[in-house]
């Protein structure tokens, strides 16, 4: 290969690594694939790159043509191939050109001048002049003072201006940079010094080791747009290390071939800042194989399970890249069970595998833990009707159904594992309230059914509804976690499980939630419906009446307010005098299922 001049060669994944992805498995030699066809998609990202910058040499604005970068690169590339890939296949790389390509087509929006995103290939090629120990001076952009050069670290010009332009070069393997008379020269180690954050490498464990780049500085590193840097402290940093570690003796201890997918894959760690709901965020992006992002765990464990699951976002993302397993991208409007928003099938499959590893982990995991057992429980029971979901829409490639049909297969085998019989009672609460959530809150029934069906209330005469619409809000707050959190409260401290409601990632919750989770249903449908006499519109108080009915008393109420909650809220609001909730939820299931009442 050269990085411009010739085109990179067709690459097709090999049928046996299919087959490990498809059953959810990846060795080292599938990761190894992986990584040979996002080394073609950069190359072909590098192309693009040059084509637009070519033919609109205006976008690097103060900066020289790219030509001379482009050679810088080239020579690189023939002195130090395995550096120079290593360089353009580092995950913040990608997640640059990728946004480059897309601010090209009016993808972005950005107040910065053009040519500080597009530079920063001047910073590329810099990085790996320096890496082939070959001279090379060049003009780079500076972003509110700061320098970024692509798996190294960071130089800072503190009090210039917000968009402007360094000098850089190398001699004799070492980088320097120079801004308005004062000049910053990198270490050779790439450690901390004058002006110079250095990107930091951390190692843990052995025979598999985990090598990342704890990255906290690069503008890339989020999903999306370029963020400011979040320096950690050294305080942070070695919990982040300790925690690390501490997964890591997990994950090689009961989950070896996971651990080896991680070490041959995940090259880039990306601390997030703690959010304002009590779980802990993680995420991946496509652009960025081999990087995840998450935010402070609470313990080793989960860490490890956060490692587990974005592993299999990055597995699949690199399988997408080289086989199309949707027809297209689609429109939100797939249930997933994991995400409180519709979701379009390209999305819809990327979860399927994620929780599909979720429940990997956790199957092993267990040990006789109730909790575990429920995390489990919980996570097949997702992954399965997601399955069946996105099997049944439509809309898959071949390739999308044999991949299907492969996880199918190996989580229809799990389905006589041994499962705590509490956990899997919890679990399938909590599965079926936010299945009867997602409903209320994003499917919208046809007005015309629901009038005809409003006009015969309390009339014994059977009525046919029509599907729902799914129309998504893309205001809607998450609003999942609480039931959520409940059972795995009543799980891990019952003795504290009383006092949940004084706590604030539990806002929203009730006593009559308190009263279902504890296994008192007549009590909770009590407590429901009184919270239906003051506020109708309470999407949760008419799924934990239809929770509450499906223990205390299953039958057309319950069914209806667990499959249709939108049809009973819709006619309650069309109605100018509203029934008891109850009464109005066994004549709406009644009626819509066969024109019985129940007596």
């Amino acid at each position: 290969m050269t990085t411009k001049a010739t085109a990179p060669a067709p690459l097709e994944l090999p049928g046996w690594a299919f087959l490990e992805l498809a059953h959810g498995k990846a060795s080292p030699a599938v990761v190894s694939a992986l990584w040979d066809g996002e080394w073609s998609r950069r190359l072909v990202m590098l192309r693009a790159f040059d084509t637009v910058t070519s033919a609109a040499p205006d976008l690097l604005g103060p900066l020289p043509a790219a030509g001379a970068a482009w050679q810088a690169l080239e020579n690189a590339q023939a002195a130090a191939p395995a550096e120079i890939r290593a360089l353009i296949l580092h995950p913040q790389v990608g997640s640059w050109l990728a946004y480059a390509l897309r601010r090209d087509r009016k993808g972005v929006d950005s107040t910065a001048p053009a040519y500080i995103d597009f530079g920063q290939f001047n910073t590329l090629a810099l990085a790996a002049a320096a890496r082939a120990g070959q001279p090379f001076t060049t003009k780079v952009p500076m972003r509110e003072g700061r320098v970024l050069i692509p798996r190294l670290g960071m130089a800072r010009f503190p009090g210039a201006p917000v968009w402007d332009v360094a000098e850089a070069g190398t001699e004799d393997g070492r980088i320097w940079l120079r801004h308005d008379g004062r000049q910053i020269d990198v270490p050779a180690d790439g450690a901390d010094g004058a002006g110079w954050w250095g990107l930091r490498e951390v190692s843990v464990g052995e025979s598999p080791a985990l090598t990342v780049w704890l990255d906290d500085i690069d503008p890339m590193r989020d999903l999306a747009d370029p963020v400011a840097p979040a320096r950690l402290s050294e305080p942070e940093l070695a919990r982040w290390t300790e925690l690390l570690a501490g997964a890591w003796r997990i994950l090689t201890r009961d989950h070896a071939d996971v651990a080896a997918a991680l070490a041959a894959g995940v090259t880039s760690l990306v601390p997030l800042p703690s959010g304002d709901g009590w779980e802990t965020r993680s995420a991946s992006t496509g652009e960025a194989f081999g990087a995840i992002l998450c935010s402070p765990p609470p313990d080793a464990e989960t860490l490890a399970v956060s490692l587990a699951h974005e592993q299999m976002h990055i597995l699949l993302g690199g399988l997408m890249h080289l086989l199309p397993l949707t027809e297209t991208a689609g429109v939100p409007s797939l249930y997933a069970p994991w995400r409180d928003d519709p979701r379009p099938a390209g999305g819809l499959l990327q979860g399927v595998y994620a929780f599909f590893g979720i429940a990997a982990f956790w199957r092993r995991q267990r040990h006789g833990n109730k909790l575990h057992d429920f995390e489990y429980a919980y996570a097949r029971a997702q992954t399965t009707e997601a399955l069946g979901i996105i099997r049944d829409a439509g809309g898959l490639t071949a390739h999308g159904m044999a991949f299907t049909d492969g996880l199918s297969e190996e989580i229809a085998s799990w389905r006589s594992d041994d499962i705590d019989e509490e956990a899997a009672a919890l679990a399938a609460l909590v599965a079926d309230g936010h299945r009867a959530g997602w409903r209320i809150r994003n499917c919208r029934p046809s007005p015309a059914d629901i009038a005809v069906l409003a006009g015969l209330w309390d009339k014994d005469i059977a009525f046919h509804i029509g599907e729902s619409d799914v129309l998504p809000d893309p205001a809607m707050r998450h609003w999942s976690w609480g039931r959520l959190g409940l059972a795995r409260r009543r799980l891990s401290a019952p003795d504290r499980f009383h006092d949940t409601l004084t706590e604030d990632w539990a806002a929203g919750l009730t006593d009559a939630d308190l009263a279902l989770f504890a296994g008192d249903a007549e009590l909770a449908v009590k407590g429901f419906a009184e919270q239906l006499i003051a506020d109708p519109d309470s999407a949760d108080a008419w799924t934990g009446m239809g929770l509450a009915l499906s223990l205390a008393a299953p039958g057309a109420a319950s069914r209806v307010l667990l499959e249709r909650p939108e049809v009973v809220l819709a006619v309650h609001r069309r109605l100018l005098e509203y029934p008891a909730a109850r009464d109005l939820a066994d004549w709406v299931g009644a009626t819509t299922a066969s024109g019985r009442r129940r007596s």
